[in-house]
């Protein structure tokens, strides 16, 4: 994989119908928030092969969204991505076939966590969004990396609410 966009679900409603954290959906704020993302991403050519998307609801939900302009893209549903440890993610992208573009829908704290030890691992990040993900990881973030040289790289963040 030359490219990984790391994909924090859009923001949740407070609850659902059902009880619990994984039945969670989006908020209309959240359906709002994922449907800019998708946009954003197509316009700066940020496509994804596959999708491995949490089993959670709000995940499920956000990459529905985000597939409305990709609809090439292929999803793949992943039971371990639901508040995975970076290691599991990192799991999960080794299982991953061998694709130009692979988005992970997750959440966090291992996805923040995740793109911090990339961002320390990699060289010739996008400064102003590796200081941002070093803060905090919002609700819709889209981090951008590139593989290519072998160690990622940071190349943009995307954040809808940059769309006004």
């Amino acid at each position: 994989m030359n490219k990984i966009l790391l994909i924090r679900h859009a923001q949740a409603a407070g609850q659902g119908i059902e009880p619990g954290d994984h039945p969670r959906p989006l908020s209309a704020k959240g359906r709002a928030q994922a449907d800019a993302l998708g946009i954003l991403m197509q316009s700066q050519n940020w496509i994804p092969d596959l999708a491995l998307v949490s089993t959670a609801l709000r995940t499920q939900e956000t990459w529905k969204a985000l597939a409305a302009q990709f609809p090439g893209a292929h999803m793949s549903p992943c039971e371990n991505l639901y508040l995975a440890s970076p290691q599991t993610i990192i799991k999960e992208i080794n299982a991953a076939p061998d694709i130009s573009t692979l988005a992970i829908v997750a959440h966090n704290p291992g996805l923040a966590i995740l793109a911090g030890q990339w961002i320390e691992q990699g060289a010739g990040h996008d400064q102003q969004a590796a200081q941002i993900l070093q803060t905090r990881f919002k609700p819709a973030f889209a981090a951008a990396f590139d593989f290519s040289t072998g160690l990622p790289r940071l190349v943009h963040l995307f954040d809808p609410r940059e769309c006004g």
